[in-house]
């Protein structure tokens, strides 16, 4: 693969998470039902939340703590040109305090965030929780450690249990990075199902369950998306979050168009699951995949891009030991 196919693949995993989350934002915490008669129709672009809405002071085109978080961890990355857990956790602090109002941060963010406040260290400062607001912080890990796995699980690991403790969020933790890694890395003759079959087989000695629900979600691809989502379930947790993205990839792993408002339409963690949506097909298909009009309105579209660059620099200059088949 060449630098500017590998940068764009980059950027496209970063581009495109932020733009999942924006697009979702608005439909976070609601049921398919609640979407269409707050905004009459199924969610098609950006759109300001209700009145009443937690996010309703958000213009358009803006993301929540998901991706805000995200690219604390990138920056931090970048700052350091290593894992440093510590560095990671003062980044995260720093968001706690600084981010006025935050944005539909999740509980064990906060929580982990609060005993950070408190000088706990790193290792510490975890709470036992299985949701997934450890895991939407790894594409930028999945990114910068891509040619080395081991390395890039251990990062994943270290970078999870500032915030999350519990099995199911560790084995989140590392199938994002995994995946994204693996994705951006990702060659013609890869199949995306294999591609997060082996992911699977990475996370299975962490949380079994996580590895069953990625192996299962290959198998629904023929069912419409209405449909496998009600059976995944689109809530903040781990072990539905993770899966239900993965699922929305898979059915359209080249369309960010179709595969992110699929995830949107669902509801419930829309924002979480929209944007770790985007973040895989962006990795696989390249920035060039996402809509021109999207990558121009999303909030600091251009930071966005400035820190998939970078990563894909750094990643580039690593030794390289490719974790895709």
């Amino acid at each position: 693969m060449n630098s500017k196919e590998f940068t764009s693949r980059c950027v496209g995993a970063i581009v495109g998470f932020a733009i999942g989350d924006a697009l979702g934002m608005p439909a976070e915490f609601l049921t398919r039902d609640q979407i269409r008669r707050y905004y009459g129709k199924a969610i098609t672009g950006f759109l300001r939340a209700h009145q009443g809405h937690a996010s309703d002071f958000l213009p358009p085109g803006s993301y929540t703590d998901d991706t805000q978080m995200m690219l604390a961890t990138a920056e931090c990355l970048i700052e350091c040109q290593k894992m440093d857990p510590a560095r990671q956790g003062d980044a995260l602090l720093s968001w706690y305090l600084n981010t006025v109002p935050h944005r539909t941060p999740m509980r064990a963010n906060i929580r982990a965030c609060k005993h950070l406040s408190t000088g706990r260290a790193w290792t510490k400062s975890g709470v036992f929780s299985g949701g997934c607001g450890a895991a939407v912080r790894m594409p930028p890990i999945g990114l910068f450690f891509c040619r080395g796995p081991e390395t890039l699980i251990k990062a994943a690991l270290d970078d999870c249990i500032i915030t999350h403790t519990e099995p199911r969020a560790r084995a989140a933790a590392v199938a994002v990075a995994c995946l994204v890694a693996r994705l951006a890395q990702a060659t013609e003759k890869c199949s995306p199902g294999d591609q997060v079959l082996e992911t699977a087989d990475r996370v299975a000695p962490i949380d079994e369950d996580m590895a069953a629900m990625l192996r299962w979600v290959t198998q629904i691809t023929h069912l419409p998306p209405e449909e496998a989502l009600f059976e995944i379930g689109c809530s903040s947790d781990a072990l539905e979050a993770i899966p239900a993205a993965t699922y929305c990839f898979l059915k359209y792993p080249r369309q960010f168009h179709n595969a992110v408002l699929a995830a949107v339409s669902a509801g419930d963690a829309a924002d979480s699951v929209a944007a770790l949506t985007g973040s895989f097909v962006g990795a696989l298909a390249g920035v060039e995949a996402i809509p021109q009009s999207w990558r121009e309105q999303v909030e600091n579209g251009d930071l966005l891009v400035a820190v998939g660059e970078r990563l894909a620099s750094l990643a580039s200059a690593a030794p390289a030991q490719s974790i895709a088949s």
